[in-house]
């Protein structure tokens, strides 16, 4: 039984997932999913899921409008902390619609009502699907949009991510940035920390950008990233300490 997670949090991931894993250990588990433009993008390339579940607030958006390009046969499993969206939900093939934190019975008895609309061949334990590696997923890539449609960007390609004005900005080795629908708090989340690390209010940045620190003649300390005009990158005093511990951990 393949199991598609579309959710934007990790730490609801990691909860959900331990649970299906004592419920259902032979389910393959695929995700998290975190965004609209992934959703779609996996429905149009990917073999079809099982069952599906879904948090509806997803970070470009609300999961119905990826849901509009999912298979019609597909049950659906909605996961959310807002109690409005119901009757949207039901719109869709919904089976359950489970409120946040989900409760582990109620999720019990979701995957047994999905079980019994699937064919007999899908459950049959003839061959067990592979259980996901125990161990902590995080984003490898980012859609955004521009004047051409959208366009994926890995984050190898990523120099850092700033905050300016409310708005959330990820800019490119070749200088060129994009708008990112995702606060610095949650996006941190999302990021391998042993990658990423947030070094004050305003800026996320990947290790392999960071060059040097200076110490500034006013006690604070400057990052210095690669490339030609780098930012101006303050580490927050409460981060000093595990910024450097951090940058020694690449050595």
């Amino acid at each position: 039984m393949k199991i598609l997670i579309l959710e934007d949090e990790m730490h609801q991931y990691n909860v959900l997932r331990h649970m299906l894993e004592d419920l259902m250990p032979s389910a393959l588990l695929i995700g998290p999913i975190p965004t609209i433009s992934e959703a779609r993008h996996f429905f149009i390339s990917e073999s079809e899921p099982d069952i599906i579940i879904a948090d509806i607030q997803l970070n470009d958006g609300l999961c119905f409008d990826a849901l509009s390009s999912a298979p019609d046969n597909v049950p659906i499993i909605f996961t959310t902390a807002h109690e409005e969206y119901a009757l949207q939900a039901f719109e869709y093939n919904s089976l359950s619609y489970l409120l946040k934190p989900i409760d582990k019975e109620m999720l019990r008895t979701a995957l047994k009502k999905a079980e019994r609309l699937m064919p007999v061949n899908t459950t049959s334990p003839k061959r067990k699907a592979p259980t996901l590696p125990k161990k902590e997923k995080f984003r490898e890539r980012f859609m955004v949009k521009t004047v051409k449609g959208e366009k994926m960007i890995p984050v190898s390609g990523i120099r850092y991510f700033v905050s300016e004005q409310k708005n959330t900005y990820l800019k490119l080795l070749d200088n060129t940035s994009y708008s990112v629908n995702i606060p610095l708090e949650k996006l941190s989340t999302q990021l391998d920390p042993q990658r990423f690390m947030r070094v004050n209010r305003k800026f996320i940045v990947p290790l392999e950008q960071v060059t040097a620190t200076e110490r500034l003649s006013n006690g604070k300390e400057k990052l210095i990233l690669k490339g030609d005009n780098p930012p101006e990158i303050i580490i927050s005093r409460m981060r000093r300490n595990e910024v450097g511990e951090w940058i020694i951990s690449r050595k």
